[in-house]
């Protein structure tokens, strides 16, 4: 099969901040991303200037903003305000609400995030059927401090299907309520020396293909410097604890200025992906700053191609 590697898109970064926008006047940064009858929905982090965690005075409060492309390129609409804001006061995601990622189930859109609060991150899930009103449904594992999770886009039995990263590693678990869990386990390890050597977990939702889920996913390598790359894997289609392939190499690293300087260096950082004319268009953020955009054909990523 071909070897999987992302080329960027010319025009990026395809999303910056905007200062009139307070929500978003100094980062927008890591997007969820779905095709809503041939609209790409990017949903994405916003980050302004206020500052509510006593413990972590640098990091702003974060918000998610929605911004939609016809031709998954080109931004051709994008909300003056937050459609996802921080929790109440006293609520995990008190501090902020972020890296969304999406995935539909029938009329439903399934939205993880990462809630930051005084308790550490946790993951809370929101949904939508109509991207005006947005639900939401539960705090996952709470018990866990956590904060990369996504959603398969379908059933599995009874069960929906859980991507989890309590740190380092990522892990698998099934629940038919969003309360009660099983067969949870660890499917995939962190590798000293290497680009994914300090952590690693999902990046966006998981894509069925003929003959396996396509799975892109994140690493942190254990450098002094911590960058990000992206990388691929397949997993099996009737049970997506079991590995089948994983590509040795990123998929895409920082090379560019506006991978490398931002908000937080050194960051390639995806949570959504979307087909598009047989290519996946891959939205990335870039130092927690701006939002970028990388493509691949999709005859690159198949298992069997």
């Amino acid at each position: 099969m071909s070897h999987v590697k992302l080329t960027r898109y010319e025009g990026n970064p395809i999303l910056a901040p905007i200062p009139e926008h307070p929500f978003e006047a100094q980062n927008v940064s890591n997007a969820g991303a779905v095709d809503v009858d041939g609209v790409v929905h990017i949903l994405y982090r916003a980050e302004g200037y206020e500052k509510r965690n006593p413990y972590t005075k640098d990091w702003p409060v974060t918000s998610l903003g929605l911004a939609t492309s016809k031709d998954g390129y080109t931004i051709d609409r994008r909300l003056p305000e937050a459609v996802i804001g921080p929790e109440p006061f006293g609520e995990f995601g008190e501090h902020g609400i972020q890296d969304p990622r999406i995935a539909r189930i029938d009329d439903t859109y399934y939205i993880t995030t990462a809630a930051v609060s005084r308790w550490g991150d946790r993951v809370i899930l929101y949904s939508t059927r109509d991207w005006k009103h947005f639900t939401k449904e539960a705090v996952i594992q709470p018990e866990q401090e956590m904060r990369t999770a996504g959603m398969f886009p379908e059933r599995f039995g009874d069960d929906f299907c859980f991507l989890l990263r309590p740190q380092p590693n990522m892990w698998i678990g099934y629940t038919p309520d969003f309360k009660h869990w099983c067969d949870c386990r660890p499917i995939w390890k962190i590798k000293r020396n290497t680009w994914y050597g300090r952590k690693l977990g999902l990046a966006a939702t998981p894509i069925r293909q003929d003959d396996a889920w396509l799975l892109f996913w994140h690493g942190k390598d254990d450098t002094l410097d911590g960058t990000y790359s992206l990388g691929v894997m397949w997993l099996d289609l009737d049970d997506p604890s079991r590995i089948i392939r994983v590509q040795d190499e990123p998929i895409l690293t920082v090379e560019t200025e506006y991978e490398r300087a931002g908000y937080y260096p050194n960051v390639v950082y995806a949570c959504g992906v979307v087909e598009r004319d047989d290519t996946y268009l891959v939205y990335y953020g870039c130092a927690d700053r701006v939002l970028a955009l990388a493509t691949v054909p999709v005859s690159d990523c198949r298992l069997g191609g």
